[in-house]
Parts: structure tokens; sequence; C-alpha cells
């Protein structure tokens, strides 16, 4: 059974998939199991994986025939997990420290009350090419300052406790931020932090979204704020923040 287990969902995402496996491959820490789960791709994916996997058992590689969406993606990769500790990488993105998975697990056992621990991120567009830098907040204190107001985590530098996420239901049925909502959840129960490392790639794409999605994503942030209004501080200046995001997107899918 394998320490750690990296979750990774993927969809129609051949062209970036390689560099993402890469990245596993190449970390120095050497017990975890790499979940892939291919939520019925119609492109390549299964033959890249295939090469992969025919010499490193360590890569166990999941089809559906049906695509399930996200949220049950994850949730399925989330259960087939054995690992103590799971590293969630999406597909599109790569790590970028090949000391990520050791750093983390080096964190845990300092800090046994966190539950969640994220680090620094190069945003990178559709070809590769480096956009900005930037460091999200890293101590419990000033994380849960800015939590509500904003996600203070990028899902592809995350490691979490699996029991801890499942004992709190996993990933939620929303458009976008299911991990902002299990993140919220998960700080329930223990600490969150993020390492001063740069830890991972993360891979910004064009404006492909429709503005009726970007709506729902806008309702759906608002609802998670809603939710835990009780929870975390700054609620007020939050509520009024993604009030404004939800009106704005509403304005401008009637251009």
């Amino acid at each position: 059974m394998a320490k750690v287990s990296v979750n990774l969902i993927t969809y129609n995402r051949a062209n970036y998939l390689a560099e993402a496996i890469n990245s596993v491959l190449a970390q120095t820490f050497y017990d975890w199991e790499l979940i892939i789960v291919d939520d019925a791709s119609s492109d390549n994916t299964f033959e890249i994986v295939k090469k992969y996997s025919e010499n490193e058992g360590r890569i166990k590689y999941y089809r559906q025939e049906t695509n399930l969406g996200i949220i049950k993606a994850r949730n399925l990769a989330l259960q087939l997990s054995q690992g103590e500790y799971i590293a969630v990488l999406d597909s599109d993105d790569a790590w970028v420290d090949k000391d990520k998975l050791n750093k983390q697990l080096s964190f845990f056992e300092k800090n046994s009350d966190c539950v969640a621990v994220g680090g620094a991120v190069v945003v990178i567009d559709e070809k590769g090419q480096g956009l900005k830098r930037y460091k999200n907040p890293q101590t419990d204190v000033l994380i849960r300052k800015k939590i509500l107001l904003r996600n203070p985590f990028i899902n592809s530098s995350v490691m979490f406790k699996k029991d801890t996420a499942l004992r709190s239901g996993g990933y939620s049925d929303y458009t976008v931020g299911e991990d902002y909502d299990l993140f919220l959840k998960m700080g329930l129960s223990g600490k969150l932090a993020n390492l001063d490392d740069y830890l991972v790639k993360y891979r910004k794409h064009g404006m492909g979204a429709t503005w009726s999605k970007r709506v729902r994503a806008a309702k759906d942030h608002l609802a998670i704020i809603v939710k835990f209004k009780n929870s975390y501080p700054n609620y007020s200046l939050a509520l009024v923040k993604a009030y404004l995001r939800v009106i704005l997107s509403y304005f401008l899918s009637l251009l």
C-alpha cells in the first residue's frame, strides 16, 4: 500500500498528459501510486497512459466508458486511492519541484494537526510559457482570514489527508469550486497551510467557457461562501465580493 496516492483526472488532455505524468515520475519520494481516471476521453489518452503503465506498476489506469463529470471522477479517484495522503494533479498542470512530495510529507510529520498543505505557483499559458509567479498565504491564521475572499490553494499543489477528506464528504457537486469547497470542509477538522516553495505549474487557458457557465460558476461560488458563513472570518466582505461577481458575470452574459 502506497503512502501517497496521486489523483489525476483527465478528459481529452492528451497534449498535456505526458508532462503531468513525467512530473510524478521525477519525484524523489518513491512510495506513491498514480491513480489516473480517464473520464471517457475521445483522444489518444489511452495510448499515452499505456506506454507509461506497461513499464511502471505504480500507475493505475481507470477508463470510464461514459463521461461522469469532474465531481464523480474526483470522488472515484479518492475512493480508489490506497494511500494515507492524496496529492492532486490536474492533467493540464505539472509539478516543478522534484521534492514536492517529500517536502509536504515532512511538513505533515512536523504538523500533525494539519489536514491539507499546498504551495507557491508558477502560472503558464496553453503553450507552457510562463506568465507570472505568486505565493499563497502560508499559515493557518492567514489562510483563514483569506479563504472566504478567495481560494488560497491551487488544486494541483495540494496534498491532504485522505481520511479527513472522506469524513468531510469528499467533493460536492459544483460547476467549479469543488476543490475550494473540500478545503473549506477539511478546514473544519484541522489546520491548513501552504509551503513557501514553488511546487506546481498551473496552466491558465484562454476564454473558453461560455458566459452562461460563468454565471453558474459565480452563483456556485456565492453558495459556497454562504455555506461557510459561520465557520470563517470576513464573511460580509466575501459576500459582497461574491454578489458583485454574480452581477458582473450576468451583465456580461447579456452583451
